[in-house]
């Protein structure tokens, strides 16, 4: 059985790309220029902190814009690195001073993303980025290749590279959260798209998830449910039912991951046993990512130089080109809450 779409007054409550304090009630953001907003938004919550270190990560992006795939690398990591302590200063996590990341190849090595090894560390930047997404901030290592893998942005561009890896994404539509009629019983429901219904694919779903059928439609849902309102409440209820719908929205984003567009996209992520990167959140693999190409511009611009005239070569060209928008969009509703659209999409 399908559920009903749950509303905050009359606003329906979508899936927000925000993971810890979603504001569903308010209304999203259109705007071209998330940058330019959350500038904006800093100076009126005077968070003079914050925005120095945002407003350094917008100069080191543009830069980005105007130089080569072989150095960019370096002026985008600083900009992530900038914006992530922006957003660690707003929501008062402790971060230290050290970047919290770092990488490797054996000398020997081949020189393949495969052999391309980012160690997150136990404390700094990054294992405070993990944190706050109440991830793993423990020591672990990854290779490139696998953090590729799981950024549905460069997903296409990954597959095209290794033909014969799995395909790890599974679109959806209609993604929200719903309700029992005349129950205060709510869930997380949203379609597949059609062609992503076959049974080969819906077997690898996440284990907190489950797949059914209604009136000819797939959809995917979680069988946990949170308490939502019924009738008429008082504002402490609303408060708490808010709250619960977050703490939901925090464990649901996990694996339920956005490409920022003119239109965004919303996929499901797989259960692939080969896959240890199954719950880090986007930003803080892309952060890690990009430090590796930023250590590879600065210490070994020949083996970045050998990457970027091998197979993977529009693989990273994709990444680098576009990392910036995906990281700053999603950085911006962390940062404020608020939901970041295109001109022209409306809600």
């Amino acid at each position: 059985m399908k559920g009903q779409p749950i509303k905050i007054s009359t606003k329906r409550v979508w899936m927000h790309k925000a993971i810890n304090n979603p504001d569903f009630a308010a209304e999203s953001v259109l705007s071209n220029d998330p940058w330019l907003f959350v500038e904006l938004w800093l100076k009126r919550n005077k968070k003079e902190d914050a925005l120095a270190f945002w407003l350094q990560a917008r100069r080191f992006s543009e830069s980005a814009r105007m130089m080569s795939v072989e150095s960019a690398p370096l002026t985008l990591y600083y900009a992530f690195l900038n914006a992530t302590k922006a957003l660690l200063l707003v929501h008062s996590q402790a971060h230290g001073s050290r970047h919290g990341v770092s990488g490797a190849r054996v000398e020997s090595a081949k020189t393949t993303l495969a052999n391309e090894i980012v160690e997150f560390k136990s404390g700094g930047i990054l294992p405070a980025l993990c944190s706050y997404f109440g991830e793993s901030a423990t020591s672990d290592k990854y290779d490139l290749k696998s953090l590729l893998w799981n950024l549905p942005y460069v997903h296409r561009a990954f597959r095209h590279t290794f033909t014969s890896e799995a395909e790890l994404f599974i679109p959806l539509e209609n993604v929200c959260y719903v309700s029992k009629e005349n129950t205060s019983e709510a869930w997380f429901q949203a379609q597949v798209v059609p062609r992503y219904t076959d049974g080969r694919i819906l077997r690898h779903l996440p284990a907190s998830f489950e797949a059914f059928e209604d009136g000819g439609i797939t959809y995917v849902r979680r069988p946990r449910r949170f308490r939502w309102l019924r009738g008429t409440s008082t504002a402490a209820e609303k408060g708490q039912a808010l709250a619960r719908l977050c703490s939901y929205h925090a464990t649901t984003r996990r694996v339920v991951v956005p490409i920022t567009g003119n239109r965004d996209l919303w996929y499901l992520k797989k259960a692939m046993k080969k896959n240890r990167l199954t719950e880090r959140h986007g930003l803080t693999i892309i952060f890690a990512a990009m430090h590796r190409l930023s250590e590879l511009a600065r210490y070994d611009p020949k083996g970045l130089e050998q990457h970027l005239c091998g197979k993977a070569n529009w693989l990273l060209s994709e990444f680098v080109e576009h990392s910036s928008d995906q990281f700053i969009d999603q950085m911006a509703s962390e940062i404020t809450g608020f939901q970041f659209w295109r001109p022209r999409i409306r809600s």
